[in-house]
């Protein structure tokens, strides 16, 4: 596995129409196993003094977020397709319906990058 830094950009838009800019940077870990690549780092802003441990799986067909400790969820991605997930809190269970438009993975020798969209 190689060191690497991660930087994870996005927008969130709210019911009311108000939209919220994320950028997160972690260091962590690149390994690649056949056509899959796999991010690993410790999250230590999604839920105030925990680590949740998180893994980000990506392939050509689809993107897998996998979530241990304060919060626990496997997300899955697959481009044009509805996928639920139970994505659980220490303030409890949320069940989620997520509907993705856009996938695209592009690792190259130094560098990766993908981009997602869903709703």
């Amino acid at each position: 596995m190689d060191r690497v830094v991660i930087t994870i950009k996005g927008s969130q838009k709210g019911p009311d129409g108000q939209v919220e800019k994320v950028n997160l940077m972690f260091k962590g870990r690149y390994t690649c196993k056949g056509s899959k690549h796999y991010l690993r780092y410790d999250d230590r802003k999604l839920v105030p003094k925990e680590i949740v441990s998180t893994t980000i799986k990506l392939s050509e067909e689809e993107m897998v977020i996998l979530r241990h400790g304060a919060v626990e969820t496997e997300q899955r991605f697959l481009l044009g397709q509805k996928t639920r997930a139970e994505y659980h809190t220490p303030y409890g269970l949320m069940e989620l319906v997520m509907s993705t438009r856009l996938l695209t993975v592009d690792f190259q020798a130094d560098s990766g990058e993908a981009r997602l969209q869903y709703s």
